[in-house]
């Protein structure tokens, strides 16, 4: 008959993760949470662009439906401020009373910084 150490059966029993095993796993786990953290403040900013940018488009819908509302003597190019956003439109006599409208707007952007202005354009019937 074979008989085995009273040690032997305790070692066997104790199942588990080495130091380095657990060294390794939260490294990895860090790098994945400093990934997430940079990707949720970009899509932070996108999305404060987007909005910045909805608002621009909605500032110049608005600008196209007043032209709409107006005799053709009175379809004259001007700037505005509008919604904290600054705007400059030019008319172009498209053929009779029929007017190309483009609005040009800009917006401070998050952090300070100017972007590119938006350009919108529609016709003007009159």
């Amino acid at each position: 008959m074979h008989t085995r150490p009273v040690g032997a059966r305790r070692a066997r029993g104790r199942r588990g993760f080495t130091i380095v095993e657990l060294i390794v796993a939260m490294m990895v786990l860090t790098v994945g949470v400093l990934g997430l953290c940079s990707t949720a403040t970009v899509v932070s900013r996108l999305i404060g662009g987007a909005a910045q940018q909805t608002i621009a488009a909605s500032v110049a819908s608005a600008r196209f439906e007043r032209m709409r509302s107006l005799q053709c003597s009175a379809i004259t190019p001007g700037t505005a401020t509008t919604r904290g956003m600054q705007e400059a439109w030019s008319t172009t006599l498209s053929g009779a009373r029929l007017y190309l409208v483009v609005d040009t707007v800009r917006y401070q952007a998050a952090g300070g910084r100017v972007p590119a202005p938006l350009a919108f354009d529609s016709y003007v019937r009159c």
